[in-house]
């Protein structure tokens, strides 16, 4: 039992093909009730009082089963995030500022990687919060791929294996407007085509499969 979820909704499984071998992915999503369980106190020097991070979403990715073993099992997450401000909460408001940004690991940041983790049947762990700055509202949205990962060079191209949306809502004002968690979605080959122009912007070193 994941006990930082606020319920235990049945989990979306999405199946995969990897190297010709069948897998699926387990998604569980949901609100977080327990900082110390979501592993917020482990983040050294982390700005922010644990449990300002109620509410918010958690995500947890696992890969099991898969059939293939050994190399073929080697897989990588992508994020793509999309940040949409707003100074105003009226109907049809304005965006005041959209930002679309990588999900890395601040440390690994500078390394030319396009993964947020990457590994022999790596698992996604992911819990958003705080990110609404100085706006009245902020809708934060992630699109997330399994994706493969080049065995003996660049040369190789990343190709997507499946993909998920999810998300949150949040208010400056969060005493009388909590935050909203956005519904998973499994997402087609469109969604990765949507992004594509942008990863190639941004890693141009590295290739990435329209298919």
């Amino acid at each position: 039992m994941l006990s930082w979820l606020s319920d235990q909704n049945q989990p979306t499984v999405i199946p995969f093909t990897l190297k010709d071998y069948p897998g699926q992915v387990t998604v569980r999503y949901g609100a977080n009730t327990d900082p110390v369980k979501a592993g917020f106190d482990s983040l050294p020097s982390f700005p922010l009082d644990l449990e300002e991070t109620l509410g918010y979403p958690c995500i947890h990715a696992i890969i099991d089963p898969y059939a293939g073993s050994g190399y073929r099992a080697l897989c990588g997450w992508i994020q793509v995030i999309t940040d949409d401000w707003y100074d105003d909460l009226a109907e049809g408001a304005q965006t005041a500022k959209h930002a679309v940004s990588m999900d890395l690991p601040p440390a690994l940041a500078s390394l030319d990687l396009p993964y947020a983790c990457v590994g022999i049947l790596p698992q996604l762990f992911d819990a958003p919060c705080k990110n609404i700055a100085q706006y009245a509202k902020l809708v934060w949205v992630a699109d997330t791929f399994l994706a493969t990962v080049p065995l003996r060079s660049r040369e190789e191209p990343i190709r997507c294996l499946l993909g998920f949306r999810w998300g949150y809502v949040e208010y400056a004002d969060h005493l009388n407007r909590p935050v909203e968690i956005l519904p998973l979605q499994v997402t087609d080959a469109q969604m990765w085509m949507h992004h594509l122009p942008f990863l190639r912007e941004q890693f141009p070193d590295w290739r990435f499969d329209s298919e």
